[in-house]
């Protein structure tokens, strides 16, 4: 199927990214403003938290604080009650920056990095970057240096772990370990030409897949069965939720260029979709509050 989005706000926001629905509403980061946001129910973002520096990866837990991403800082912080502390330190094992994040229910955390500064230093594009594993008590370690560039996760109703590679244009499996290790790599999807960003499962254990001008929905094996078409701005990610599980929302900016983002001003925009299968599964939470 074929859909053309709705434009839910453009505040503009910088680079809007990382959106979540946890139980009862969608969340998103801003991540050049250091910002998470909240969407009302009347559609405007509120919001929820302000870093001082770039944030991308979090993650919301059940007593209301937060696990934050602060990427170029290459830590991770627990937030509550408005106050980050370190809970993971990463500077030693990350070049440049940390990226999207993913909490398995056993509390293991997984966080994609770079090791190289995209923007300054492109003839490094290509290299290989590290998959970060955090054990429940806060505790870094490389998990797998066999992604070029990790992006989006979830975790696949086999248990793999699923990694989006955003330059190889590959959807990589991997085994979880009991003690949170990586094994058994493997492609579950090939997309070439496609760029994918962030990812959302659904109840058929298909992903979305944000992919600059288009965002698709993904099979196992590559089959894409639903395209939607972004027109000139570009996907960040997007993520499932919703009252009935089945909207879809983008995160999205005219141009990934931070240069021309500060030349031309931020053009970063929420959009919307209504698909036919609802989200299922991380890094969203769905249900009623326990």
């Amino acid at each position: 199927m074929h859909y053309i989005p709705d434009l839910l706000q453009k505040k503009p926001f910088v680079f809007p990214e990382a959106p979540r629905w946890f139980r009862d509403a969608f969340y998103f980061c801003d991540i050049d403003a250091g910002t998470l946001y909240r969407i009302g129910a009347d559609g405007t973002a509120q919001a929820i938290y302000v870093h001082g520096s770039p944030v991308s990866g979090w993650v919301r837990l059940d007593d209301g604080s937060l696990l934050v991403v602060a990427g170029l800082e290459r830590r991770i912080v627990s937030v509550r009650d408005g106050v980050a502390r370190t809970f993971a330190d990463a500077t030693g094992l990350v070049g440049w920056a940390l990226n999207d994040l993913l909490r398995a229910p056993d509390g293991h955390c997984y966080v994609g990095a770079v090791d190289f500064n995209l923007f300054a230093d492109p003839s490094k594009i290509g290299q290989p970057s590290p998959l970060v594993h955090v054990t429940p008590d806060g505790r870094a370690t490389v998990a797998t240096r066999e992604i070029v560039f990790p992006n989006g996760m979830t975790i696949l109703r086999s248990g793999e772990l699923l990694v989006a590679d955003s330059l190889t244009g590959e959807l990589l499996a991997f085994t979880r370990q009991a003690d949170g290790t990586l094994t058994d790599r493997r492609v579950w999807a090939a997309l070439p030409g496609e760029m994918p960003d962030g990812i959302s499962l659904d109840a058929e254990g298909a992903v979305w897949v944000a992919s600059h001008h288009r965002v698709l929905c993904v099979h196992e094996g590559g089959e894409i069965t639903d395209v939607v078409d972004m027109g000139s701005t570009r996907a960040t990610a997007c993520m499932l939720g919703g009252a009935d599980g089945r909207t879809l929302l983008i995160t999205a900016s005219d141009t990934h260029d931070r240069a021309e983002i500060r030349a031309k001003g931020p053009s970063g925009a929420l959009f919307t979709v209504h698909v036919s299968v609802a989200g299922a599964g991380l890094p969203s939470v769905y249900g009623a509050t326990s």
